[in-house]
Order: C-alpha cells, then structure tokens, then sequence
C-alpha cells in the first residue's frame, strides 16, 4: 500500500500533489502506512480515502485498490445511513467513537454480507480544525460467528441437559410408579443408590438409599441372598429367581413375615467391561403362590369329593341290588317282599336326597334358587323336620328331646326350604353321635325379640378346632371323615348357610373340641303378621291323598325298566296304562287312542318330550283338553321353563316319587 499510494496521482485530486500536501497529512499517512493495525484515513470535505495493509482485507475485493483516493461516500454507499452521522459528528469536533462487534451488511463478493467490525473514529487535527477522521477498524466476522456458534452450542447442550434431566426424571417417577420392585445397588458392598417404593414397601419403608445392603437388610445375608449379588457382581452374569421365600423382618422388635418373589439380578455393565453395580428388578408374587396353592388345595378336595361322590352313591346300589334278588328268590312271601320293598324305596330316597343336595348347593352358590315364601309356624317346621330325620335317629338309638316355647312363633320363607335346613342340622348332629347319644332342639326368641334362634345341640364327636371355622365351606367333611362311617358328601352344611342366608338369617357353630359335642345355632327373622287362616289349614292338613277315578295313561320312554315299574305303580292304583318307546310310536297310539294323561320323558330319541308335547296340544281337538307331565332328569330352571312353555301341565324330576305322582292323578 506504501508504493501505491506514493505512486498515485493526487494531483488529479481535490488534495492536489502530495508536495502541497499539509504537514499533518503527511505525517498522519505515513503513520498509518507503517501500522500493523487496520487504519483508514478520510481527508479534507470528500473525504479523501487513505488505507493500509492490514485494512485490505476489510476492503475487499469490489473496493481494494479502487478505493485509494476515492471519496468515503461514494465508496461506503450502501452502509453510509449508519456510518455517516458517526463520521459527522467527529468532524463537527465531537468525541472519538468506539464500536465493538458493530454489524454492518457491506458488499462483498457480488451480493451483501453481514459482517461484524470493531472500529473508533478520531479526529485528525488541521490548522483550521477538523482535518480528517482517522479510523482503526478489525473485522471481527470471525470471531463475532464463533461466539454465536458457541452460544448456540451452549444452548443446545443446555438443552439436551435439560432434556436429559427431564429424560432421568421421568424415568425415576416411572420406575417410582412402576408396580414391581427395583434397585440399583452400586460397588462390590452393593450399596443402594436407588429403591422405588415398591422396593421400600416391599422392606416395609426402611431408609436403604446410601446403605450396603448388609446393613440396611441384614436378615437377606443368612438366606443366601447377598452371596448371589457377590456372584453376579464377580461373574458379570444375571440371575433369574421365580417363586423364592424371603423372611423379612422389618424392625428388630416385629414378627418375621415371609413372602415369595420373582426376581432379576441384572449386572451393570460399563464401556471398558467392568461391573460397577446391579440392577435389582421383580415382584412380590407372594398372593399368586397362596392362590395356586388354594387352587391345589381346591384340587385336592374336589378329587377326594368325587371319590366320596363315588362311595355314596355305590353304598345304597348294594342292598338295592340284595333287596332285587331278594324279590326274585322270594316269590309268594310277603313278609319278605314287603321287606326288600322298604330297603329299596329307603335307599332310592337317599340317593335322590345326595343328589338333590348336590343341585342345591349349585342353584344356591349362583344365586338360582327361588323362594316361595308364606308365613310358618316354627312348630309345624320342627315337627315335619325331625319326622324326615326319625328313622335315622330311632336306627342309632338316640334320644331327641325338643323345646319349644309357650307362644306359637312364625317364620316368612319357603317351607321346604326351612324344613331342608332344619333336617340336615338334625340328619348331621344324628350321624356324629354314637349310639345312644342324646340330641336337643331348642326353639326361643333371639336378644330383642325380632329373631327365632333354633339350637341343635348333640353329645357326639366335636368338631376340632382347627376345622370349627371351615365347617361351613363345601365338602369339608370330606377331610376330617376318613373312614366315610357316617356318609354323606360335606355340602350339607354349606346348603344350611345358603339357605339360612338367603331368608335373612344366619348359622353358627360352637364346640369345645373332639369328643365335646356340637351345637348348631340357626336365626331366622320373626314374622309378626298374622297368618291367614288358609295358610294354617293347609300347614295342618298335610298332603293326604284323595281318591278318585281310574284315568287312562300313555307313558312315553325310551327305557324299558322306567317304563314297567312305573306302569306297575300306576296300574295298581286302578289306572289303566299302555306305553310307547319312542315319539312317532306315541302320536301313532294318541290318534288311535287319547289318553287322559301323559307321561312324558324329555330325552327321547329323535324327537324329543318337548316336540311331542306340542304335537299332541297341536291334534287336541279342543274336545277334551289331556293333561301333561314332564318326566326328566334335568331339574334346572331354565328346563322347566322350557317344557311348560311347550305345553307341559306338570313337571317331575326323576326318580319320580309313585306316591306324589298317584296324588297329583288322583286331583
């Protein structure tokens, strides 16, 4: 820049030859050639330009060398609304100006460019003042980006910090939340560092974090617990468990408290291979493992229940099977003939008592049993009750005293219902009793008067206290019978609870232990209305049977034996009977000749007792409209409903009883 600007033709120029040239410019260009600093110097009223070296490259290509001697506006043009007033000011005597990191869009390669300088304005003096502006400026573009940049970068990194608080946070409150328990455990005395409160409820809130676990569990040392984390933090291998017991002891002064737990020790593997801790994760599964364990113990008793369901039902097939080829053998004997008939007809009832026990248990634990409620009088329930029972305890020789009270009392509810649950207290205290025992039944009002206790006492056996709390729940009484001397399937009591339970009322049980006796306390709500005088004739008059006419039967099933037996009960009430095996046998004998009445089984081959039905009310000429009754071993609710809307009149389960069926013909 020295060379050329001694070389340039100033002369050509408002300065004139540099041998014109005032002291001070000359002495303020030759300063400013031997800077290293970036200077320009603007001279005189245009503004004269003078530069250095070092301000080359603030120049630029569009303006360098064009720019030695040229005028400062016509060379600064699109940036001179901003330096114009500063270089203004200067000349009009003003203070010098500093500015740093002055953005500043200059032209620069073509198009505009934003640029950041650094640069003063000073006044140059004159003899007649303000001579010129010296200006030192750097272009600091540079370093002005490399400050954004790392504000930018600053930015970004306190943001992903912030992210990766917020990340580490979040993770924390799921792990928090997180329905299993975790842990992490740091170093080689696995020390916690984290436990969510799964983990502190699971330790029962003791403070573990900053603790080894020796000290913070002690009681996992002796069960092999901390050996296992030993092993995984030395291996680098993770370890599964599932269903391990853990004693916990949560303070030195609390009881011992086992759990069970599924559970991962997974080792925390850092970038050079080393384990620096393990993440603890699982979950108590402590009420799965007394789930599955009910759910065999459920097993358990359901195999032993059906093996006794078994037994039962065998027992009375054998003196039925003796009592038919007593019948055989016997031929005109009528002693012994009236004999077998009473061991069959006594056998047949007890096995339609098991089996009726096993559908009532069933209706009533799903809520299916309906109740035909009407008022009742304790005493016509206590004495139907213990009639039902007093074969059984005449056979064991035992001695039933009864008490009732002074007033009559009455109950609302279902009479066969009451009278079941009476009956199996009795049938129950009558069969754990030896002989001879002596059983009682007390009947008085409860505390307050607005409850009927009834009190079955016996001297039998006891109950054990162990099994005093569950004798209520299904086939209990499979477990503590062994030798199945007594009978029955364990569901009896569990039916008296339904029952008793669905009136309102309740049962309880009382016994000092084995060989002390039991006592059996049924509570049923008072009724206090009076009973309408219907209601007390038809409790006294009973069910005594009404003589009638001859009717004439068709029974329709498929089993020869059903078919002849009952044809033989009925023909010898007068009835005059024919059968049919099958449907179309049976319309065939309708058309030809209607019956009176019939008897009907539902599961017949092909068409069913259903269909049949409705074939015979659909040829019914209205003439004479016959009557018909289902004969079935379905006896659930929803069969009934269906073969009364069939056309059905009656409906019985088998094995039908002869006598009831003989009444109904007689009416």
């Amino acid at each position: 820049m020295a060379g050329l600007t001694w070389a340039f033709d100033w002369a050509s120029t408002p300065l004139g030859p540099v041998e014109q040239w005032p002291d001070a410019l000359k002495t303020s260009v030759g300063m400013l050639l031997h800077s290293n600093h970036p200077m320009l110097i603007w001279w005189g009223p245009e503004l004269i330009q003078f530069y250095n070296d070092a301000y080359r490259r603030t120049m630029g290509p569009e303006r360098h060398p064009t720019a030695l001697g040229q005028a400062g506006r016509e060379c600064w043009e699109e940036i001179w609304p901003i330096i114009g007033p500063q270089i203004e000011r200067v000349l009009a005597g003003g203070p010098a100006t500093w500015h740093e990191d002055q953005l500043v869009p200059v032209t620069r390669h073509g198009s505009r460019q934003d640029v950041w300088w650094t640069y003063g304005y000073s006044a140059i003096p004159g003899n007649d003042g303000v001579a010129g502006v010296l200006v030192v400026c750097t272009d600091v573009t540079s370093e002005h980006l490399a400050r954004q940049q790392l504000l930018q970068l600053n930015d970004r990194l306190a943001a992903e910090v912030k992210q990766r608080r917020y990340e580490n946070e979040r993770q924390k409150r799921m792990f928090q939340q997180a329905p299993g328990f975790m842990c992490i455990l740091r170093g080689p005395e696995h020390v916690f560092e984290f436990a969510n409160d799964a983990y502190t409820r699971l330790v029962g809130a003791r403070r573990v974090v900053g603790k080894p676990i020796r000290e913070a569990i002690p009681e996992a040392a002796s069960q092999g617990f901390i050996d296992l984390l030993d092993r995984v933090y030395t291996s680098g291998e993770p370890f599964v468990a599932t269903g391990q017991p853990i004693q916990l002891q949560h303070t030195p002064q609390s009881p011992v408290t086992q759990r069970f737990l599924d559970f991962l020790y997974q080792p925390l593997i850092e970038a050079d291979g080393s384990v620096s801790g393990i993440f603890v994760q699982g979950d108590d599964v402590t009420e799965r493992k007394g789930a599955e364990r009910d759910l065999h113990e459920a097993d358990r008793r359901k195999d032993e229940f059906l093996a006794m369901l078994a037994h039962e039902l065998r027992n009375p097939l054998a003196p039925i099977s003796a009592a038919a080829h007593l019948l055989q053998a016997t031929g005109h004997d009528q002693g012994k003939v009236r004999h077998a008939s009473e061991i069959i007809s006594r056998q047949v009832s007890h096995m339609t008592s098991l089996v009726d026990d096993l559908l009532d248990v069933s209706r009533v634990s799903r809520g299916q049993v309906r109740l035909d409620r009407r008022p009742i009088a304790v005493e016509a329930l206590l004495q139907e009750a213990t009639e039902q029972v007093r074969p059984l305890i005449q056979s064991c020789q035992h001695r039933l005293d009864t008490r009732l009270p002074p007033e009559p009392l009455h109950v609302f509810g279902d009479r066969k219902r009451l009278v079941q649950v009476l009956a199996n207290l009795l049938n129950n205290a009558a069969k754990y009793t030896p002989l001879g025992g002596v059983l009682a039944v007390e009947v008085g009002l409860a505390t307050g008067g607005d409850a009927v206790r009834f009190v079955v006492r016996d001297n039998g056996i006891g109950i054990e206290p162990q099994l005093l709390p569950h004798v209520f729940e299904l086939f209990t009484q499979a477990s503590r019978a062994i030798d199945r001397s007594q009978g029955g399937l364990g569901i009896g009591l569990s039916l008296v609870k339904g029952i008793a339970e669905l009136h309102g009322g309740s049962v309880a049980a009382h016994s000092a232990g084995s060989g002390t006796g039991s006592e059996f306390i049924l509570t049923l709500p008072r009724h206090r209305a009076p009973v309408p005088p219907s209601v007390a004739r038809e409790q006294a008059a009973g069910t005594a049977a009404i003589q009638t006419e001859p009717r004439r039967i068709l029974i329709v099933d498929d089993n020869p034996d059903a078919t002849r037996a009952l044809a033989m009960c009925l023909e010898s009430a007068g009835h005059r009977v024919s059968t049919a095996a099958d449907a179309i046998a049976a319309l065939e004998t309708a058309a030809s000749a209607p019956a009176d009445v019939y008897l009907l089984d539902i599961g017949l081959p092909g068409m069913d007792g259903n269909e049949l039905a409705r074939r015979i009310r659909a040829a019914d000429n209205g003439s004479r409209r016959p009557v018909l009754v289902a004969i079935t071993g379905y006896g659930e609710d929803a069969s009934r409903r269906t073969s009364m809307e069939a056309g059905f009149d009656h409906y019985f389960v088998k094995p039908v009883d002869p006598r009831a069926l003989i009444t109904l013909l007689s009416r």
